[in-house]
């Protein structure tokens, strides 16, 4: 039997997805509520929904968009038996997700091959080509990119066998006008 899960199971799917791209978790809290009463929009070339295995698939063009937020692959698989989301795994070259955090009024960009998010432990997996980048400032890229929003940590790791590393880009605070012009404590007289 082919039909679709609720509205209900999918915004818990791609609220979680969303908020798990390395967002403020303080923002993530506060706007939680807001974004999920928000509508949904897929829109894709094909849908197959096979509500007796618990899968559901778009196809072609995937774009999926709900506020401030918009995840963008080839394909999207989400996982639910027993309409409980299980897990989402989106698939493109790259695929890609955006969110823009209000607090620091900058864009969060992430991308890979696949991007795969785990509902019932709170775990997104960027892996292919990994990046995620917060306001075109500071970045992370490598093979792999996990990040758990329970414990809020991110790890990333290179391969041995393609000799790929991970790059992590800081920018620095520009100094301010008084910062710049304050003397220096260590410079000596010179007699």
């Amino acid at each position: 039997m082919i039909a679709l899960f609720t509205r209900h199971s999918l915004t818990f799917c791609v609220i979680s997805f969303f908020l798990s791209a390395g967002l403020n978790q303080t923002y993530a809290k506060e706007t939680n509520t807001a974004e999920e009463n928000l509508p949904i929009e897929i829109k894709a070339d094909s849908l197959i929904a096979q509500d007796s295995i618990g899968e559901s698939t778009y196809q072609g063009n995937v774009i999926i968009t709900q506020g401030k937020t918009e995840i963008i692959g080839e394909t999207v698989t989400i996982f639910h038996p027993n309409r409980q989301v299980d897990r989402a795994i989106i698939l493109g070259k790259p695929a890609t997700f955006k969110k823009f955090n209000d607090d620091d009024q900058t864009w969060v960009n992430g991308q890979a091959d696949k991007i795969t998010y785990h509902t019932i432990d709170k775990i997104v997996i960027l892996e292919g080509d990994a990046q995620i980048n917060q306001a075109d400032k500071n970045s992370i890229s490598g093979p792999e990119i996990i990040y758990n929003l329970t414990d809020k940590t991110l790890s990333a790791k290179g391969t041995e066998t393609d000799k790929k590393r991970i790059t992590v880009t800081f920018q620095p605070e520009p100094k301010t006008e008084t910062e710049t012009e304050k003397p220096s404590s260590n410079k000596q007289k010179v007699p």
